[in-house]
């Protein structure tokens, strides 16, 4: 089928329309059109692709299993852990899809009414959303990162041995750590710890704040916890700066210019 008025916008533009019943139905069928074949008719992550991908039994093509509706669990939120996403929160990985999992595509060319009507229907596949609706928590606060210096780097790396992530992430941030193989997610299945080498492995975004947002509310889940309780946010920073340093490619001298015109964009 067709879609029109296409703005493959990340971020929403305009307010999310009133939910009615007809957006809700619009949302379902539009679920049944791009999402069923993942996400399955009873929207709980067993959809053919899924089935159908271990058929010869030598493992499922997909690297992990897609999300299961019903159980209302989300890795990526603005919210801490243990809570449900924000309407936004689904919005932008709708459009922005989970590049790093390499099977949740981007539907930005989708009309922001047809992924707003999709949300709306996700809504109504789990009773947690009426439930837990009184109870939301707002989204965390993430305030302005600091200019990476050798200093901030280095702390990070303190940081990143005192939490353990090596166990899981390894020491370069590969994801080759000595537990990687024993890990699993809440449905029992092998999930591998990121690459951080890897700029598009970061689900959440792959900017200072993105990254800073992960070690703030974890992946519901997954093993990847939130550092909330343990680490105050200039640990935080450290850590984000350390694990960026990590990636394939990194010079600090022009992480330094690419944050300098970030900050001076934003200002001006």
């Amino acid at each position: 089928f067709k879609y029109a008025s296409t703005t493959h916008n990340i971020e929403p533009v305009g307010d999310s329309p009133p939910v009615t019943q007809g957006l809700i139905n619009y949302g379902q069928w539009t679920y049944r059109g791009l999402c069923i074949g993942c996400h399955g008719r009873e929207a709980d992550g067993n959809g053919a692709v899924w089935e159908l991908s271990d058929k010869w039994g030598q493992g499922h093509a997909l690297p992990r299993k897609p999300r299961d509706f019903t159980a209302a669990v989300f890795k990526v939120r603005s919210t801490p852990s243990g809570s449900l996403p924000t309407d936004r929160d689904l919005f932008m990985a709708i459009s922005r899809g989970l590049v790093a999992d390499q099977d949740m595509p981007a539907f930005k060319f989708l009309p922001e009414r047809d992924r707003w009507a999709v949300i709306s229907y996700i809504k109504t596949l789990s009773p947690v959303w009426v439930e837990e609706a009184e109870y939301q928590d707002d989204p965390i606060e993430v305030g302005d990162p600091p200019m990476p210096t050798d200093e901030l780097v280095a702390a990070g790396k303190d940081v990143y041995h005192e939490m353990k992530c090596a166990k899981c992430h390894g020491e370069k941030g590969k994801g080759d750590g000595p537990s990687a193989p024993e890990l699993e997610d809440d449905n029992g299945l092998s999930i591998k710890p990121r690459d951080f080498s890897d700029a598009s492995q970061f689900v959440a975004g792959n900017s200072p704040r993105g990254v800073y947002q992960t070690f703030t509310t974890g992946f519901d889940g997954t093993p990847m916890p939130s550092f909330a309780d343990f680490l105050d946010e200039d640990q935080r920073w450290q850590l984000v700066w350390y694990v960026m340093s990590l990636r394939n490619g990194w010079d600090l001298e022009k992480a330094q210019e690419a944050f300098s015109a970030e900050q001076q964009a934003s200002s001006s």
